[in-house]
């Protein structure tokens, strides 16, 4: 199944990008996305760590199944001061 994967701040300048789509297998999870992405990336293996998930618009766990078509986002913490 193919997912679109949106990457924001931090994360898109460490991947030299803000897009990309994943080829996963059917039933797989949004933590089968993040290993994937990080496979494909590596400078974005520790960064993935802090991320959020946000599975078509919606913050969602990393065990939620993804379907095909999905787009997921990986949103890292943000603070301000």
């Amino acid at each position: 199944m193919q997912i679109r994967v949106r990457l924001f701040a931090s994360l898109r300048d460490a991947a030299d990008t803000g897009e990309c789509w994943l080829e996963l297998a059917p039933g797989e999870r949004g933590m089968d996305a993040k290993a994937a992405l990080a496979a494909r990336y590596p400078r974005l293996q520790d960064l993935v760590e802090y991320a959020r998930l946000s599975v078509n618009w919606e913050y969602r766990p990393w065990e939620t199944p993804l379907q095909d078509g999905d787009e997921i986002g990986f949103l890292l913490p943000v603070s301000g001061g």
